[in-house]
């Protein structure tokens, strides 16, 4: 992605997810713009630590995809994450999120803790561009007031079809522990970091003629 001034964003990098399939994005895309069609059920479990997917278990695992339109929208989105989630996709920005989690600090040893994300599915190139630049604006106008024990990140990778194997670029954001962070410290402060950038979400809008954060700030984080 470049900038206005013709440079290029220093905030968002290339973080490849590996698995980041959906089944059929194809489908996924025309529901999310046809609020009015018919949605299945979706099967929705809560794990003992917070997940919410199609078997009620924690760590990565199937999860139903849903849409603003489909009645159980609200319910399939974990708490935490919803501040982001909820920014993205209603007012100004209007976005398709494909993906999310609000973080879990998971009882069993066994598992990694999960970090607080959202994944964004642009619908053109052109909205790729204006989101990323937005995105970038938000990061760095909240990183100030985001608590020391977490940083914001912005990337991108591909989200593979299973059905067309074609490859989508995505965005996603994320709140990670900052160098040096224990997990405690991180979601002690995990709140108070989301609030902020959800505020400076609402602040921004995608826009053609506006340039990335690092434009604004010179790359000054």
């Amino acid at each position: 992605m470049t900038t206005a001034a013709g440079g290029g964003c220093r905030t968002l990098t290339h973080r490849p997810r590996f698995p980041n399939v959906m089944p059929d994005v194809d489908e996924f895309l025309g529901r999310w713009n046809a609020p009015g069609a018919p949605r299945r059920s979706a099967r929705l479990l809560r794990s003992a630590d917070g997940n919410i997917n199609t078997v009620g278990l924690p760590g990565i695992h199937e999860a139903d995809d849903v849409d603003p339109g489909h009645p159980q929208w609200r319910a399939a989105i974990e708490d935490g994450v919803w501040p982001l989630v909820d920014a993205l996709t209603a007012g100004a920005w209007r976005l398709t999120t494909y993906d999310s989690c609000e973080g879990h600090a998971y009882r069993s040893l066994s598992l990694a803790p999960g970090r607080r994300r959202v994944g964004v599915l642009p619908r053109s190139p052109e909205e790729f561009a204006r989101a990323a630049a937005a995105l970038c604006r938000g990061v760095r106008a909240a990183a100030p007031d985001v608590p020391a024990p977490v940083r914001i990140t912005l990337s991108t990778c591909d989200l593979n079809c299973g059905r067309s194997g074609r490859s989508h670029p995505v965005l996603d954001l994320g709140l990670e522990p900052a160098a040096g962070a224990g997990d405690d410290a991180y979601f002690a402060a995990l709140g108070t970091a989301t609030e902020a950038l959800a505020a400076a979400l609402l602040a921004q809008r995608p826009a053609a003629d506006e340039p990335c954060g690092c434009a604004v700030t010179g790359g000054r984080q």
